[in-house]
This record gives structure tokens, C-alpha cells and sequence, in this order.
């Protein structure tokens, strides 16, 4: 069995992750939009003064029904601008505080201020002229997209998304050029063909956006969004079962597109889902005392919240302290008898102790199953459930079951490579080697070949007596990962090296 456990706890799903690279400088030329008005950030260059006796400072008129974390982060930016009123920086930052928190108006007041005092700034120019699209006022987005582009012809992410606003717009032939000309190989940012793709298929172009988003999945094939541009193009030409496999994997994600600036304002998400997201990473990447003392900080400003309860257990259980977690989960499963995600962290902490043990304490594999079950009636599409559920029938030896349960999570986690290994793993176990191996060769066409698959075949194929070839493979995976953990039981079933 592979005992492998799910990875460290996220509090939310995978947010889907863009690579950017920068491109060389193009002309724009004619491709330059037909400008909206837009302030006087156009006109004038330099750095000028604002009085702050006569500027009022963008403020909420709300502020007090703000999530109290917000109203703590507004507050402290909005002490920093009064003591820096002739900062560009200083009103850029409470602006991209407000962009982040969807208020595009106040946002665009505070690009306004920054910009007022340097005209020639292009990030608060490119992200004011987001907060208006944001708005639905597409004239003055398209003026300060055509500003930034004016200021800075050569990044990348300016270009595409100008041609994204200008496909919107029907503008499709320079919203093609402008798409192309920041596709400068060899360092090409992937979002402009992502961006191009989006575009020929709006206009029909099936097959000009598979040629060019196949490329990025071979890449990047957790790209759900392309996933799901590919999927509705190959509907298009008849392509019908590769369209179905696409949009499977796509689920509910749609193509979206993140640059460095907008990102940047994104993170200063300030509420209380953004900060617990923060715990989870501190935890995940070994800090976990820095994770605990945040926790604190959450609870002096919200009190006792289940929410925060929950992130407590999520330290322990990625700082490994299993017995811990599993005291303060009874608490949480009695505030709410049908919230899934207790039940679940209970069946991951049973299993780890279970087997710490020697023999594996049945008893606690018997428990974990239970819990997770439990929580499954409440999160059917949760594979991480079915997971634990299919962990728990493996230690109990109850392979076919577990067949089910890991087939169910590739289904509904068809991007998560994991659950592929766990699946070959069980069909090797269950004494079904081909189809194993044939698991193990869809690993490898969508994945890659990877130590975790050529251990999976290296068992397959000593159950078909094929020991020569299970050897060799053996052999190359210890050398490529010589501390991999299901090492020792793969060498016992291809028997003794020559």
C-alpha cells in the first residue's frame, strides 16, 4: 500500500497559477486605442504637490461594516498617506488595498492621487484602468490601457491584456496584432498565447487555438482554463470524446488571466479567508510557529471563530503532531455535525498513528474509515474524502474497494498525479498487473514519467514474473530518488538485485 498521505492542508482549492517572461519592445502604431477622458494623467509629466489641507482622502463611507481585519488595514494605510500626502507610492498602495477588497471606485480615487503627483507612473495607470473596467466605464479603461501601453511598450502583460479589451470591444484585427506581437520567442509569456487562443476561438478559428494551446498543456497540464479553451474547440470541429476528457479536467474553470501587477494588488487581501489562506502557507512551508502566532493575531481582532479552531488543527496536523490535532477535532465535529472537513483531518491523523504502530492498530484504520465516510455524506465531490476512505480499505487489505475509492478521486481530481499513483498502486495490489499498467502508461503520456509510475510498473511487471525488466526499472528509480519511501517494498517483490 502506498501509505503516502494527502498533502499539507489547504484551507481553499489551488488557485490556478500563471507564468509570465518579458518580450521585446514592438511598435504599436496604429493599434493604439481611440481614447475616453481620463483625469489629466496624459498631460501633464513630473512630480507635483498635493495640499492635504484642501485633498479629502478616499475613505469608506462603510468603513465600520468593513470585515474587521480590512477595516484594520485600511485604517493603518490611510495614517500612512496623511503622513506621506505627496507619495505617489503612498496613494497607490491604499489603492491597491481598495482594488483588492472590490472597490474600484475608491481605487480609482487613490490611482487618481498617485497619479496627479507623477503622471509618467505606468502601474497605477494600468491598474486604474482595471478598476474601470471593473466598472463597466470602457472608455476610460481603454484610455489609460492605451496610456500604459504609450509608457511602457515593452511588458508583456500591457500588451495582452489590451488585446483581451479590444476582442471585447470587436475590435478583433488589433486584437489579434497586438496579441501576436507580444509572442516573442524564445522567452514567451504563455498568458499572450493564452490570450491569442481565447481569441481565434471567439472567432471560430477551432483549429488555430488547439495548435496553439496543445503546446501549453504539454507544459502545464494542470491548466485547467486551457483545458477547457481546448475543449470547446475541439466540440467545434467534431473532436468529441478528446472534447469530453478536456472539459472534465477544465470542471468548472474558465480561461483567466493574472499578471504581476494585478497579482501584487490581489495579495493585500486583508479579510479573514485571505488570512487564514496565509496560516495555511506559513504552515505548509515549515513555519509553523510563525503560522500559530498569526492564528493569535486572528483571534485577538475576530474571537473565538470555528474557522480559526480549524486552522489551529491544520498546524498540527502539517507540523506532524497528529495526537494534538485529534483532541481539538471533537470540538469542531460538535459545533457542526455536518461540516466534512474535521471528519476528514480525524481519518488523516487516525492513519498516521495507526501506522506508527507495529502491527497497524486496526482499531484506529477501522475509525478513520468511519470518519471519513462521514464526511463524504457531507462533501460527495470532495476526493480528498474518498481518499482517506480509500487509504483506510488498503491498510485493511480490502483492495478492490480501494480500486473504487482512487478511481473516484481521479475523477474528480483528474489533475492531481497522486491520485493516479494510488490507483496503480491498488490495481497491482488487487492482483490486476494490466491495468496497472495501463494506469501507469496514462500517467506517463499525461504526467510524464515519473519514480512514482516506474516503481507502480516495477511491481507490475514482477507480478507477471517479468523479473529482468522489473529489476532493471528498479534500479533506475533508486538512482533517480534513492530515498523514495515505497523503495524497500518494491525491491521486495523484484527479489534480490543481480
Amino acid at each position: 500500500m502506498n501509505s503516502q498521505m494527502p498533502v499539507p492542508v489547504s484551507f481553499l482549492r489551488d488557485s490556478n497559477v500563471l507564468v509570465l517572461a518579458s518580450v521585446a519592445v514592438v511598435s504599436m502604431g496604429q493599434l493604439l486605442f481611440l481614447g475616453g477622458g481620463c483625469d489629466d494623467s496624459g498631460s501633464t509629466s513630473g512630480i507635483t504637490s498635493i495640499d492635504q489641507n484642501v485633498v479629502e482622502l478616499p475613505m469608506p463611507s462603510d468603513l465600520d461594516d468593513y470585515d474587521v481585519g480590512v477595516k484594520a488595514a485600511v485604517e493603518t494605510e490611510l495614517a500612512n498617506l496623511r503622513s506621506a500626502i505627496d507619495d505617489p507610492e503612498a496613494w497607490e498602495r491604499l489603492g491597491d488595498l481598495y482594488l483588492a477588497h472590490d472597490r474600484p471606485g475608491l481605487a480609482i480615487e487613490c490611482y487618481s492621487g498617485s497619479l496627479r503627483l507623477d503622471a509618467n507612473r505606468v502601474r497605477p495607470v494600468y491598474l486604474r484602468g482595471w478598476a474601470y473596467h471593473d466598472q463597466g466605464d470602457l472608455d476610460n479603461a481603454r484610455a489609460d490601457i492605451e496610456r500604459a501601453l504609450q509608457l511602457d511598450p515593452i511588458t508583456t502583460h500591457v500588451k495582452w491584456r489590451a488585446a483581451g479589451w479590444l476582442a471585447e470591444e470587436g475590435d478583433i484585427d488589433a486584437a489579434v496584432a497586438i496579441a501576436q506581437a507580444s509572442i516573442v520567442p524564445p522567452k514567451v509569456d504563455l498568458n499572450a498565447v493564452r490570450m491569442l487562443a481565447k481569441i481565434r476561438l471567439d472567432e471560430g478559428r477551432a483549429d488555430e487555438t488547439i495548435r496553439l494551446l496543445e503546446p501549453i498543456l504539454k507544459i502545464q497540464p494542470q491548466d485547467r482554463g486551457s483545458h477547457y479553451v481546448v475543449g470547446r474547440a475541439k466540440q467545434m470541429v467534431g473532436r468529441g470524446d478528446e472534447a469530453a476528457r478536456h472539459l472534465q479536467i477544465a470542471g468548472d474553470a474558465r480561461s483567466t488571466f493574472g499578471d504581476p501587477w494585478l497579482n501584487e494588488a490581489m495579495g493585500r487581501r486583508s479579510d479573514l479567508a485571505a488570512r487564514l489562506l496565509m496560516v495555511e502557507a506559513l504552515s505548509r512551508s515549515g513555519r509553523h510557529d510563525d503560522a500559530a502566532s498569526a492564528i493569535l493575531q486572528l483571534r485577538g481582532q475576530y474571537g473565538e471563530l470555528r474557522e480559526i479552531d480549524y486552522a489551529d488543527v491544520v498546524v498540527l496536523v502539517n507540523r506532524n503532531d497528529h495526537q494534538a490535532a485529534l483532541e481539538l477535532i471533537p470540538s469542531l465535529v460538535a459545533s457542526d455535525p455536518g461540516w466534512a472537513l474535521p471528519r476528514f483531518r480525524k481519518a488523516q491523523c487516525l492513519l498516521v498513528l495507526a501506522e506508527a504502530s507495529q502491527p497497524p492498530d486496526v482499531g484506529m484504520i477501522e475509525q478513520a474509515f468511519d470518519s471519513a465516510k462521514l464526511g463524504i455524506k457531507s462533501a460527495p465531490a470532495a476526493a480528498e474524502g474518498h481518499e482517506l476512505v480509500g487509504q483506510s480499505l488498503g491498510q485493511l487489505g480490502r483492495w478492490n474497494e480501494a480500486i473504487e475509492s482512487f478511481a473516484t478521486c481521479v475523477e474528480l481530481a483528474p489533475l492531481v498525479a497522486r491520485h493516479r499513483v494510488q490507483l496503480g498502486d491498488a490495481l497491482v495490489e488487487s492482483g490486476d498487473p494490466m491495468a496497472a499498467i495501463r494506469e501507469v502508461d496514462r500517467m506517463d503520456a499525461e504526467f510524464g514519467r515519473s519514480v512514482d509510475a516506474g516503481l507502480i510498473r516495477a511491481r507490475a511487471l514482477a507480478a507477471f514474473g517479468r523479473m529482468d525488466e522489473a529489476r532493471a526499472l528498479f534500479e533506475q528509480c533508486r538512482r533517480a530518488m534513492p530515498n523514495h519511501p515505497d523503495l524497500p517494498r518494491t525491491q521486495a517483490a523484484v527479489g534480490s538485485l543481480p
